[in-house]
């Protein structure tokens, strides 16, 4: 049985779009949908409570909205408990087209790897970066995730793997966090996730732990999957620039062992960002 863990925080329509799209893909594996809300302020909509009393559909309310990681460590746990071979981790924005969950199940049984990561596009169809070639070291992220990313654009390019075939298959380290497909060794690996993350950055530290636990990370371009991106933060971004900042320093701090002088440089950098956003929009 596929175990598809989808968190919702708010956004109920898209929810219930994105559960709706699962129920029109085709899989020869049974399917069963754990739906985590993390401690949403508004009710339930009417249609989606339908929806869960006439589907197989395990509905798990937290209590608080502690982040991406501690949400999807509820409904992982609970489909370990129900005995799923595979579990999915999807973003409640996401639309599943058809046949994608089973090319990506029908991958990891034929790959034997832990991970696998669906091509991501836009609502438009255009393919979007969903993955990282190499180790995000400290390297990386001076490179590809300050300023400098516009001086070196093809190696950013590389390093996403954009320079790859969109529907071909290969090995990655890392996939989007957004939606990715675990076989069950890889998600009694990696569970818990790591909590000490709200959002972002949580994909990075899974790269490490699977290549830690010596487990591959591929992804799967004939899976295609729709990323309505940025449905959740987009309207909070000082919100949005806070997680980035404290993901970044702990990532770096516990993974990559960075000195301290490096990460007040990167904690500056981040906040002069924000104030320089300000800035422009008055």
């Amino acid at each position: 049985m596929i175990g598809i863990v989808i968190l919702n925080y708010e956004t109920w329509d898209a929810t219930l779009r994105c559960i709706k799209s699962i129920e029109k893909t085709e899989n020869t594996e049974s399917v069963r949908v754990y739906l985590i809300d993390n401690a949403s302020s508004s009710d339930m909509p009417v249609a989606l409570k339908q929806y869960i009393n006439d589907h197989d559909v395990v509905y798990i309310s937290s209590n608080e909205n502690r982040g991406y990681a501690a949400g999807n460590n509820l409904g992982i746990r609970k489909a370990l408990e129900d005995q799923c071979g595979y579990i999915l981790i999807s973003n409640n924005d996401i639309v599943y087209k058809k046949d994608s969950i089973e090319t990506m199940c029908e991958f990891l049984k034929e790959k034997h790897g832990g991970i696998v990561g669906p091509q991501v596009v836009d609502p438009q169809g255009k393919h979007q970066p969903s993955v990282a070639m190499v180790r995000t070291g400290m390297k990386e992220i001076f490179r590809f995730y300050t300023v400098l990313k516009c001086f070196q654009r093809k190696a950013m390019m590389k390093y996403q793997g954009m320079d790859q075939d969109a529907g071909g298959q290969y090995p990655v380290y890392h996939v989007s966090g957004c939606c990715f497909l675990m076989n069950r060794k890889a998600a009694e690996t990696l569970y818990p996730l790591d909590e000490n993350t709200f959002l972002y950055d949580e994909e990075l530290i899974i790269g490490i732990r699977m290549e830690q636990a010596g487990l591959q990370t591929w992804y799967c371009g004939t899976a295609v999957v729709e990323h309505h991106h940025g449905y959740t933060t987009q309207k909070n971004s000082a919100f949005m620039q806070k997680c980035i900042r404290e993901s970044e320093q702990y990532y770096c701090r516990e993974y990559l062992q960075a000195n301290g002088i490096t990460l007040i440089f990167l904690n500056l950098y981040r906040k002069s960002l924000l104030v320089i956003r300000r800035l422009l929009k008055k």
